[in-house]
Parts: C-alpha cells; structure tokens; sequence
C-alpha cells in the first residue's frame, strides 16, 4: 500500500483523530482532578552480597550471576505475603491502639460500612497480637480472622494494596536494595518502609535459624552415614592384604625369565650331549664293522700263510732233497721264502689297530658319561618346566587379587570423597550459624517526606492524548491495511495491468442531475471534477474509432448504467446521436430508469418489412437530445437463449447508418456469460470497476479474459473513485 495514500487516509480522518485525542486529555484531566497528594519515605538495606568486610571462614570466588540471583530473592522475600503480612498486621494493631494518631483515616463511609461496626475491636487486636507474635497468617477458612482480612482491606493494609504501591529493587551497581513507599501520611510512608525492613530482618533470622538446624540434623545424619561406609571399604581393604601386587608381579614375571634362560640352556647342553652320542655311537659301529672285516681277512691270511709256509718247507724240503746245490730250487725256496715274509709283515701291520690312537674302550667310556649327562640334562629341564608353569599360575593370581585390589581402592577413594563432601557441607552449616554469609543491615531509615510527591498531572496528561493520537492513527492505518478494496488508479494498473480508459469520481446522483452537472456553472469542486473526468472518457471514445461499445464489469453494482447515461449526456452536448440498447436481462435498469418499451427480444424484421419503420417503433425517448433507448423485458436468460434470427442485433450495420455511437449494457462477466455472447455485435468492450470492489479469484479471470481481447478491448473505466485518490 503507498505511503502517501496512508498519509492522505490520516489527514481525511484529523478531525476524527483530534477529537479522539482531545477527549482522552479531557479524561485523563477529570480523572486526575481529585488526585490525593502522596509522601515518599525510602529506606535502604545492605545484603553484603559484594562487599568484603563481613567475617569469611571460606575463600569465595565473586559470581556475578549468582550475586544477582541473590538480589532477586531478597526482594522477593520483601514482598511476600509473610512480611507485607506482619508489616500490614503491625500498623492495624498501631491504629486500633492508638486512636486519633491512626496512620489512615477512614472516611465517613467506612465508619458506616458492616465491616467496620461488626468487628470487635478488642477481639481483633488479641488475634492480631498473637499472629504477629507467632509469625502465622489469618485463614480465611476461620470467621474470626476471615473479619479481620476484611478489615485490613478496610484500612488498606492488605497484600494486594501493598504490592500495588511499594517498589524495592536493587540500586544498580551497588551493594544495596532500595525499598520506597508511597501514602497520604508522611509518617506512615516512614513507618512502613522501617517496618517492612524490620520484618524482613526478623523472618529471615527465624527462618535461617529453622533452616540451619534441620540442615544440621541432616548433614549429621549423612556424615554418620559416609563415615561408616568408608570404615567399611577401609575394612575390606586390610582384609585383602597390604602387599603391593605390582612389586610381587615383576619379582615372579623376573624369576620366570632366569628360569626359561636356564631351560634354554640346559636345552642346548642336551643337544650337544645327543650330538656327541650320537658321533660316538657311530665310531663304535665303525670299530665293530672294522674288526668284523679284520677277523674275516685274518682267517684267510692264515689259511694263505699256511698254504705259503707249507711251499717254503715243500721247497725247502726238495732243495735238501736233491743235494743242496740245486740253485732253481734253491730261488724257488728263496721266492717262498720271501713271500712267506712279506704276508706275515702285512698280517701284522693289519692287527695294529685304528688311525689316532682312540680305543674302542675309550668310547666306550665317553658313552657312558654322554648317557649320564642326557639324563641329568632331561632332569633338569623337567624341572625348569614345572617351575615356570607355577610361576605362571601364581602370576595369574596375583593379577585376579591386583584387579580385585584396585576396585577395592576405587570403592575407597569414593567413599572418602562423598564423606569429604557432606563433610565439608557439614562444617559450612555449623560455622555458618557461628558466622552467617549474609550481613544484612538497615542502613538509610525513613523519615517523613517534608512535602508531597510531584503530581506529574501534565506528564499524564500528554501520555493520554499521544496516546490516543498514536492509537487513532494505527486503528485507521489497520483499518485501510485490511481494506482490499482497489481505491487509487495507480493500485487497479499494478493489481490488473489493464489499460485504465477513464477515471471516475464518486458524486451523490441523488442530489445531483446529469443536466445540472453540465449545465450549472457554479457547482461544488466535486461535480465539477465528475464532469471534467467524463468530458476526458468522452475523448477516449470519440477518438477510438469505434461505434459500437459493449460496457460490461466483473460483478454487478459497478455503475455501467450510471457510466453510460453520463457518458451519452456528455456526446449529445457534443452533437452525437447516441442509441442506447439495454441487454442486461438480469438487471434491465436502463430500462426502468428510461422508462422505455421493452421490446428487444420481441422484434424480428420480416421479409420486406420496412427496418425505420420498425425501428421508430421500438425506440423511445430518453428525455436527453439525440440520445434515443431501446427497452428489454429482462429475465434470467441469456441473449443467445432469447434473441431469435432476425433481432435488431443482427442489423448492426443498419443503426450504424442512424446513429453515431451505439451502447450496449451487458451483465456481469464473472458470473454469467451475456457480455461474451454479445460481443459478436460490438465493435469493442470497455468494463466498469468500480474503485470500491476488491479484486478476487473471479474478478482475476475475468481480466485474464478481457486481457486475451486484444483489439476487442478498449480498456477500464474506474469508476467512484474518491476525489483525493484520483492522483495517487
């Protein structure tokens, strides 16, 4: 929505916003006219939140959130029903002790109310004194005390009273909490806010004293409890054993190295000891084998020997035999002789025995110290094994009781620490009853105001009427927000972005004529500006280069007919002749307001029938020069359903000849299809909207279709648009 449309909408409406404005200042000066005078007292308390000269037993970091977390509750507690409860219970008793020095003077009205004179003065002060001495409330379940709450509401002493008129908050930045009461009695302001401090101070002190004892019934009760349990885990603890597993798992983890050291070892000195046994078991084989051959051979060599000694003496014997002096047999005794010999030195460096001088007894003996050595080396790795496998087992153990142990501890450490916890809680009760935390003191004391509070009559009084004003001023501004209504040319072309024909101004027909509009030189500025505007649509239509116009609009109401009588009044002024033709069946108002003959869907041109003669029959006078009107019955049905072949329509061409411009009305696009069926017999359309009408799903398919027209479509009049939007 335009900025200057809002502006123009606020200034339309200034003598409604003026008024308005002047009648709340007139409010607000007639409330205020009898306004009591109130007196101010203040009183100040320290909280000791953040100074540091109260006694400390504890190191405490400075948390700022906390700190105001802890001025919030404070001022809380000032104005609880327990405090404003005494306090407003103190200055009753004060009134009805002291008569003619009350704080509160009841009005004559009060004296006659049923409260005051049923209420027993003396009965009410005992019940006061005993509730304000024992810190408890009035129930208003119990008669008695339900008449009493009624008679500090009489006095004005109730909560809600109190509530409404004192103000306590922190004074920024400091250490302190203001407390301030207004009242028509400058002592009784200062008497409240001395009071009011005073029950504070009193209900924080019991309570605190109430609290810290049953925390410290509680907090010995939990230490009892936690000291218990740690002596428990203690407990379990020596029962285990105090050995520390980890010492006794590497001493055992090292005994294991040195002992798979040794079984390496003794592991070696067995291959060795097999090796040797096994190189001498094979020398012995070899002497066996070597001696086995030798006897062999030996046997064969004696049986050699013989047989060669037995040739020698043979030899020796045949020698002898023929004289000894036979030298052939003499050699061959000699050849014997020497073979002899040589077999028995072979015979004997044969039995010598084996290469380097090792006997078959010698290993036998080394053997025998090999089997001895394979024995106490199969032993002792025996024993190595079984050692390391219980060093294991016992590893094992160690590592289940060490897990064992650590849980064990753990269970301790936290029992140790919830003990220390509630331990330290503990001791933070007890010496917070020694030395509490919190050093609340009254430090300013109220004293009665010398003279009353200013008024700020003058300041209310401008609050009111900007109020109003603002006000005024957001209801019409809503107000035109939520009017959809198309109201200014420049919003129809941005909503439609149809071409805008003419602009038309909203006049009073019913106390206006067409005729004074245009004859009358002396006329109001808005009839005058109505009368420029059609004179420019009148314009439009002369040089559009149309005769026939057919003027419809999306929905009824948007002044067509209006449109067309103003706009035929202002051609015949012209000199044009103008035919009117009333085609809305639905709402045949030209026809009506021109009282003509509603002959349309009746005429039908025969063959050879005269078409002026039928014409003058059907035409009737409109009461405006050269602007002549054809009368319909109308109906609900459409112009294809009643006019039958012939109708006057069908001789366009012909009134053409008579007339300069032909208007046609024709019924609403959105809901009926007549304006559709009649333009076959235009030559344009032109649609009324009227500035009033919002556009909806309907209308947009209406201007879509006028839209898919092109050549067909003139363009819009707008129509009883206000005078001041006309150039928005």
């Amino acid at each position: 929505m335009d900025l200057i449309y809002l502006l123009k909408a606020l200034l339309r409406r200034k003598w409604l916003i003026m008024i308005c404005t002047l009648l709340a200042i007139v409010g607000a000066f007639v409330l205020t006219l009898n306004q009591e005078k109130l007196y101010k007292s203040v009183a100040q308390i320290a909280t000791g939140f953040t100074s540091n000269d109260q006694v400390k037993l504890k190191d405490e970091s400075f948390n700022i959130y906390e700190i105001d977390s802890k001025f919030g509750n404070v001022i809380e507690a000032l104005k609880s029903p327990r405090v404003l409860g005494m306090t407003g219970y103190n200055m009753l008793l004060h009134d009805l002790q002291n008569p003619g020095k009350e704080f509160r003077q009841l009005t004559p009205e009060d004296l006659k109310s049923e409260v005051y004179r049923n209420t027993d003065k003396e009965k009410a002060i005992r019940i006061l004194t005993q509730k304000y001495n024992e810190e408890k409330l009035l129930s208003s379940y119990v008669p008695e005390e339900r008449q009493i709450i009624e008679l500090l509401k009489l006095y004005k002493y109730d909560l809600e009273t109190f509530r409404y008129v004192l103000y306590a908050n922190r004074v920024a930045r400091t250490d302190y909490i203001d407390i301030q009461y207004r009242s028509t009695s400058p002592e009784m302001s200062a008497y409240f806010v001395n009071q009011i401090v005073a029950e504070f101070l009193r209900n924080y002190e019991s309570s605190r004293n109430v609290q810290t004892a049953q925390n410290i019934e509680t907090l010995q009760k939990l230490v009892d409890q936690k000291k218990a349990e740690l002596d428990e885990k203690i407990g379990n603890i020596k029962t285990m054993g105090t050995m520390d597993v980890s010492v006794e798992s590497s001493s055992k983890l090292e005994q294991v190295s040195n002992f798979e050291t040794r079984l390496a070892d003794e592991r070696n000195l067995l291959n060795t000891a097999n090796l040797s046994m096994q190189q001498v078991q094979n020398r012995l084989a070899e002497i066996d084998q070597s001696n086995s051959a030798a006897a062999a051979s030996g046997n064969s060599a004696n049986t050699e020997l013989a047989n060669l000694r037995k040739q020698m003496n043979d030899a020796y014997n045949d020698y002898q035999a023929k004289g000894g002096n036979n030298t052939e047999l003499y050699n061959k005794y000699m050849a014997k002789k020497t073979e002899y010999k040589n077999k028995l030195m072979a015979m004997a460096s044969v039995s010598s025995g084996p290469a380097g001088g090792v006997t078959k007894a010698d290993l036998l003996q080394k053997k025998s110290d090999l089997e001895l050595q394979i024995k106490s080396s199969q032993q002792n790795i025996s024993a190595y094994e079984d050692k390391v496998r219980q060093l294991n087992s016992s590893i094992g153990a160690a590592a289940s009781r060490n897990a064992n142990n650590l849980a064990l501890q753990k269970e301790v450490e936290l029992a140790q620490s919830e003990y220390e916890a509630v331990k330290t809680r503990y001791d933070g009760a007890l010496n917070s009853r020694i030395a509490p935390m919190d050093n609340f003191r009254q430090v300013l004391f109220g004293q009665p105001a010398v003279e009353p509070e200013p008024s700020k009559r003058l300041i209310i009084l401008a609050l009111s009427g900007m109020s109003m004003f603002v006000f005024c001023c957001i209801s019409i501004i809503f107000m035109e927000y939520i009017d959809l209504s198309i109201k200014t040319p420049t919003q129809f072309q941005k909503v439609t972005d149809l071409r805008l024909m003419g602009v038309v101004n909203r006049v009073n027909m019913k106390r206006m004529t067409f005729e004074n509009i245009f004859t009358d030189e002396e006329l109001p500025a808005q009839s005058s500006v109505f009368r420029e505007l059609l004179r420019k649509l009148r314009y439009e239509v002369g040089n559009s280069g149309k005769k026939v116009f057919l003027f419809t609009s999306p929905r009824p109401g948007e002044g067509k007919s209006t449109i067309i009588k103003a706009l035929a009044h202002s051609l015949s002024l012209s000199h044009k002749k103008v035919l009117i033709i009333d085609t809305n069946f639905p709402h045949n108002t030209l026809t009506q307001e021109f009282e003509a003959k509603p002959l349309l869907e009746d005429f039908v041109l025969g063959d050879g029938q005269d078409f002026k003669k039928k014409l003058d029959e059907l035409i009737s006078p409109t009461g405006i020069e050269n602007v002549d009107v054809i009368g319909c019955k109308g109906g609900q049905y459409t112009p294809a359903e009643v006019l039958r072949p012939g109708n006057l329509l069908d001789h366009m061409d012909a009134l053409r000849g008579y007339y300069d411009f032909i208007f046609l009305e024709g019924a609403q696009l959105n809901e009926r299809s007549d304006s559709k069926e009649l333009l076959k017999y235009a030559d344009t359309i032109v649609a009324v909207v009227s500035a009033r009408s919002s556009i909806k799903q309907t209308d947009k398919e209406t201007i879509e279709y006028l839209s898919s027209l092109n050549g067909n479509f003139t363009g819009v009049v707008l129509n009883q648009v206000e005078q001041q939007n006309i150039d928005i």
